[in-house]
């Protein structure tokens, strides 16, 4: 497994939503999912002439749309079965800068399997081209700060315990039942209601705090629980949850595309930050590679963890 993380350039004034490209790109899911699949071909490119056109870069100022910016060249293959040996999972945060006093905002990828992904078909990153002053460059490196940061990690059961490593940095966090771990999630809280269809409608959960936390309790299942959540105190309830941030997150398709031209997507969203108490670490294995909710092929159900204390 690895993680990687993306800071996504936004330009020198954050405080302007429509600032370039970079952030209207940010704003279509569908579109920043299209991208980061590029790094797990199914066959990479192996010749040095497919291998330039994957990456051949170009101007943006050429598109009259940002929403009409490339997902891939024409001829390479991009579509990788998605399964536990090679999918993956993505959030964006938005964490503030120190020493700029400013959100910029972060893809955090955690990728299945041994393969590390290769951001620069995905990205056409040149490092030739790079140094610490500036962007990268080739292909869609614009959309980029810096070059991407990746790291394998290890999830592994020794008994009872649940071990998190990262060679790189010779640490490994032993969880037991009955830790408290710190998380952060960005889950789309919605259920399946019967409305004549085949597979049902999903409909978002009742927009209260209270309701969410119900959800993802149920969500947790066995692998942990919040202390006193079943209980009607409003207050305990807080006490577990520090942010709850509800919203909506967005994806399109153009007129263009074949396949449901036109197409606009909206999703309830909501950021959770709190503390749980682990029970069943084989349980909350699973879920941290495998995510939490629907939604996950748009930024949706990766679960970070780290000790309280």
């Amino acid at each position: 497994m690895h993680h990687s993380h993306l800071l996504v350039n936004v330009g020198d004034n954050p405080d302007r939503p429509d600032w370039n490209a970079c952030r209207k790109w940010l704003r279509n899911l569908y579109r920043v999912h299209q991208r980061l699949c590029m790094a797990f071909p199914s066959a990479a490119p192996a010749e040095h002439e497919r291998e330039a056109a994957y990456c051949r870069p170009f101007d943006a100022k050429q598109f009259l749309h940002l929403h009409e910016l490339p997902s891939q060249s024409n001829g390479c293959d991009v579509h990788q079965t998605r399964n536990g040996e090679n999918g993956f999972l993505f959030r964006v945060d938005y964490p503030v800068d120190a020493e700029l006093r400013v959100r910029r905002p972060v893809i955090i990828v955690q990728s299945a399997g041994e393969k590390e992904p290769d951001w620069r078909l995905a990205f056409g990153l040149d490092k030739d081209q790079n140094d610490s002053k500036r962007p990268p460059r080739g292909n869609a490196g614009f959309l980029l700060a810096a070059p991407p940061q990746t790291k394998p990690v290890s999830i592994a059961l020794d008994g009872d315990a649940l071990l998190l490593s990262s060679p790189k940095q010779s640490l490994t966090h032993r969880i037991l039942p009955g830790d408290i771990m710190r998380f952060r999630l960005r889950a789309n809280p919605t259920r399946k209601v019967q409305d004549g269809s085949a597979n049902g409608k999903r409909k978002r959960v009742e927009p209260k705090l209270e309701a969410h936390v119900d959800w993802l309790a149920c969500k947790l299942g066995d692998a942990g629980e919040f202390p006193g959540s079943f209980i009607n105190d409003e207050r305990t309830v807080h006490e577990n949850i520090k942010a709850f941030v509800p919203g909506w997150a967005y994806g399109w398709r153009t007129k263009y595309e074949p396949e449901q031209p036109g197409q606009r997507m909206q999703w309830w969203s909501v950021l959770f930050e709190g503390e749980f108490r682990v029970k069943d670490t084989a349980a909350l294995k699973s879920l941290l590679e495998s995510g939490i909710g629907p939604g996950k092929a748009f930024g949706f159900g990766l679960l970070s963890i780290a000790p309280a204390s």
